[in-house]
């Protein structure tokens, strides 16, 4: 898919984490939305990241940005989410060029990893609700992968 389409998906993406789950339904479609939310970030931001010949400084911004994701996640997880989801939208380049955009997308890349991964599978949940969520994010994990490789689309 195209870099519009994925920037608008990280711009949807930040305001749905805004809701919070309450019913089953809703649930199943944000664990689906971070399972699209985890491909993107695995098949298509990060390995741009990567290839920019400056695998230590992306490793490194990577591990930053998990690090930050976790306290995004344990203090502010509906507003740091809209918010690094926002920023992944705003700074996604295909290549970037230079050594503080490199880090940059890699720390926001991290985090938004790290968050999307949290929601697919959650600490504080009903076994119930907790396989429902993860159900819809294996789903949404295979529907980003293909969406990443143009077979669902052109």
């Amino acid at each position: 898919m195209s870099n519009a389409f994925w920037r608008i998906f990280c711009v949807c993406y930040a305001l749905a984490t805004l809701r919070k789950a309450k019913t089953k339904r809703a649930s199943v479609c944000h664990g689906f939305l971070a399972g699209v939310a985890v491909a993107f970030f695995c098949l298509h931001f990060l390995p741009a990241v990567f290839e920019t010949g400056l695998f230590y400084i992306a490793a490194a911004g990577v591990l930053a940005g998990v690090a930050l994701g976790t306290a995004v996640e344990k203090r502010m997880l509906h507003w740091g989410g809209c918010l690094f989801f926002g920023l992944a939208a705003v700074f996604f380049r295909d290549t970037p060029q230079q050594l503080f955009m490199t880090l940059l997308q890699a720390v926001i890349g991290g985090v938004c990893l790290y968050l999307a991964c949290g929601t697919v599978l959650p600490e504080q949940m009903e076994t119930k609700e907790s396989v429902l969520r993860a159900a819809g994010g294996i789903v949404g994990f295979w529907i980003g992968v293909w969406l990443d490789f143009g077979i669902l689309g052109a």
